[in-house]
């Protein structure tokens, strides 16, 4: 099992393919890289994919949990980064680790050639945003009240995942949100240091610093990071391009996996060109 050990702790991760590098930052937090892989494996023709898990998360190692803050997950990214040789990379960031990814191209900025934020936002202060999209999509009591409430234990973490899976997704697919959960492996303890976190999480004010090319992916009925908050970033991110998938909720690559790797083979492809 491939682990690199920095910042006192050990680092779980796992390269698929070839080409730039590039960090694959899993979101949760309290899930792991099983979100992603092997789901977008085949970008692994263009890129070497490097999974990885976070501290506190899957495979990685278990530190104290006031160890796990935006700023020490970026430093983890690099630090793995520079373990593995490379001088740059493109960060590809998912739902909570497109926030770690905004963090990492704003403290790590000489080492970041593209930036795709899939499911991200800028800061957390829209809650009633996200009660009112799950309202929409017909949230059932229960699946409201997983919203608002800290998980038990890590079984209990993965029930309140599954039970919210049919407003993670645009079209329900029982037997695809299954494989999606069967394929994570769950922290209780990560989930709740990450509603810590979100607290005092907000990059907007930060974000014309960034200067990485960048792409952001949101799904049209994406109700944790609505489209609104994909237009936050973009219209903060100096120079960036956002792509709407129309039959999407909040996992775009699971839902129109290969419009996913077309949208971002093209970009890219060309994202220099777009300067």
């Amino acid at each position: 099992m491939p682990i690199a050990r920095i910042n006192g702790t050990e680092i779980y991760y796992l390269i698929v393919g070839s080409g730039s590098p590039c960090l694959v930052m899993h979101g949760g937090l309290g899930g792991d890289h099983g979100c992603l892989h092997p789901w977008i494996d085949p970008l692994g023709d263009d890129l070497r994919l490097i999974y990885y898990d976070h501290r506190g998360n899957g495979r990685s190692g278990r530190p104290p949990l006031e160890t796990m803050t935006y700023d020490q997950l970026a430093a983890d990214a690099d630090a793995l980064r520079a373990q593995l040789g490379f001088e740059t990379v493109v960060v590809m960031g998912f739902s909570a680790g497109a926030a770690i990814a905004l963090h990492y191209a704003l403290h790590y900025a000489q080492h970041v050639t593209h930036l795709v934020l899939v499911g991200g936002h800028a800061s957390w202060d829209y809650g009633d945003e996200i009660v009112a999209a799950c309202e929409r999509r017909g949230a059932t009591p229960q699946m409201m009240e997983a919203v608002n409430r800290l998980p038990r234990d890590d079984a209990d973490l993965a029930e309140m995942v599954r039970g919210f899976m049919p407003l993670y997704l645009h079209h329900f697919d029982a037997t695809l949100a299954e494989q999606y959960m069967s394929n994570v492996a769950w922290d209780a303890a990560a989930n709740i240091r990450y509603g810590e976190l979100l607290q005092n999480y907000n990059l907007e004010p930060r974000l014309a610093e960034i200067r990485a090319r960048t792409l952001i992916i949101v799904g049209r009925d994406d109700v944790i990071t609505p489209l609104a908050q994909a237009e936050r970033l973009h219209h903060g991110i100096p120079d960036s391009e956002l792509v709407i998938f129309e039959h999407s909720g909040h996992l775009p690559y699971l839902e129109e996996p290969e419009e996913f790797f077309r949208v971002v083979r093209d970009w890219l492809d060309h994202a220099d060109d777009r300067r």
